[in-house]
């Protein structure tokens, strides 16, 4: 036997009908949700560039050093001057790599000769001399007792002027980095 209900015309409608749609609750909900998995996403992807980004710089600082110990086997001081010897000239990289140029015009990038495979997002610099009073005392702790190489690549991501830094010497092996992805 089937009983019926007594209903009242004002929720006649939604007899025997499920209800569709959401609240606002549960739509303010998904928003939230929406846009933590958004920002996460964001932030890891930025975080994977900017891993690629520095590869470049451990990568080609580590040939520079493999150069400047070839070139003092060969002739008992590192290549350079005490003054810095930059390359690629011009502003920082920022939305593209910049181009590195057929060849360095540089006599100490040419002395090197590393080159990197393409365009870079830094700017690379060296410097050396054979009298080891010039190594720069905040640098260079102990002081060298001889020919000292300082080079570094410095980059700036985001344009705001302060610049990323990776530097190596003749006596540290160990790549130095401060502004990590500025």
């Amino acid at each position: 036997m089937r009983v019926l209900k007594k209903t009242s015309p004002s929720n006649q409608a939604f007899v025997g009908q499920s209800q569709k749609g959401m609240t606002l609750i549960e739509m303010m909900v998904v928003v939230v949700i929406l846009s933590i998995l958004t920002t996460l996403g964001v932030t890891g992807y930025k975080k994977l560039v900017y891993q690629a980004r520095n590869a470049e710089a451990y990568q080609f600082l580590g040939a520079i050093r493999a150069a400047q110990n070839t070139y003092y086997q060969a002739f008992g001081q590192y290549a350079g001057t005490d003054n810095w010897a930059e390359w690629p000239l011009g502003p920082f990289a920022v939305e593209s790599r910049a181009d590195w140029g057929e060849i360095a015009q540089d006599p100490v990038w040419q002395t090197l000769g590393v080159r990197p495979e393409g365009p870079v997002w830094f700017k690379y610099r060296v410097r050396a001399s054979d009298d080891p009073a010039r190594a720069p005392a905040n640098i260079f702790r102990p002081r060298p007792s001889g020919p000292w190489f300082q080079a570094q690549a410095r980059g700036d991501f985001n344009g705001d002027g302060t610049t990323s830094l990776f530097e190596i010497t003749s006596i540290r092996s160990e790549v130095y980095t401060s502004n990590l992805n500025e």
